[in-house]
């Protein structure tokens, strides 16, 4: 007599956990099937590698970047600190600074329409930052044209008063143009879908301005020879921080994010 040999197919819950019946006392198993509980082993650390993946790619990545974009955007701070204890600003190239502040609110306002924790933890700081980087650019920056000024008003008798510096218009400019953005994409009618992809897709722009502006006095670095004007810890710590981010786009699907 033949005896027949019943597999049991595994079936999996909403979780997509295995979910297989024990064998019942009269059931044998033959050399070439595989034991249920053999199976359930397998489906076990299958789904706990499974979960380990997504803790590091969801959990860990994401929290490493929010403490890489801190340290990002605290680079500059001791440069600053020397410049504004010398009383002037040398080589360091403020630009970056307010771009930076545009970047931050950009994506802040990113997080708030996709109620993201991580983005918004990470730039908050980075707000708070840049502009206390944008308000020390701006004191030495009119130091200077306050001591330029004065030079010229004692040559040519005329008295020239500094009403607003370089950082501080810069600055005021990018303000200016997210408010605008804000305005114009929540009064526009579109869904809130669209929105937020449209708040992406500005941000991104306003980002590789960012990423862009150290290299705007690359003039400057190949007539001269110098390259003290471009921020290595800054340049660093931006390509660090966005190995993270890039992780934890991929792992999120969003396209934004990457």
């Amino acid at each position: 007599h033949s005896s027949v040999v019943v597999r049991r197919r595994p079936t999996t819950n909403a979780t997509g956990d295995c979910l297989l019946r024990p064998p019942s006392p009269s059931s044998s198993f033959s050399p070439g099937v595989t034991p249920v509980s053999h199976l359930n082993r397998t489906c076990r650390n299958n789904s706990l590698l499974t979960m380990k993946s997504d803790i590091f790619f969801s959990i860990i990545c994401p929290s490493v970047g929010v403490l890489m974009a801190t340290l990002m955007t605290l680079a500059p701070v001791s440069d600053l600190r020397a410049a504004l204890k010398e009383g002037k600003l040398g080589s360091l190239n403020p630009v970056p600074w307010a771009v930076l502040t545009g970047n931050c609110l950009g994506w802040t306002v990113y997080a708030y329409y996709t109620k993201d924790p991580f983005i918004l933890a990470s730039n908050i700081p980075g707000i708070l930052v840049s502009i206390w980087l944008n308000l020390g650019a701006a004191k030495l920056q009119y130091l200077s044209l306050r001591e330029s000024s004065s030079a010229e008003s004692s040559r040519s008798g005329r008295n020239r008063s500094v009403v607003m510096v370089p950082q501080e218009a810069l600055v005021l400019q990018i303000i200016v143009l997210w408010l605008a953005i804000l305005v114009c994409v929540g009064w526009s009618g579109l869904t809130k879908s669209y929105q937020t992809q449209t708040i992406g897709i500005l941000v991104n722009v306003n980002l590789l301005f960012f990423y862009g502006a150290p290299l705007q006095t690359m003039m400057k670095v190949i007539s001269e020879g110098c390259s003290e004007s471009i921020h290595r810890p800054l340049m660093r710590m931006n390509w660090i921080n966005t190995s993270f981010w890039v992780l934890y786009g991929f792992v999120a699907r969003n396209d934004i994010v990457i």
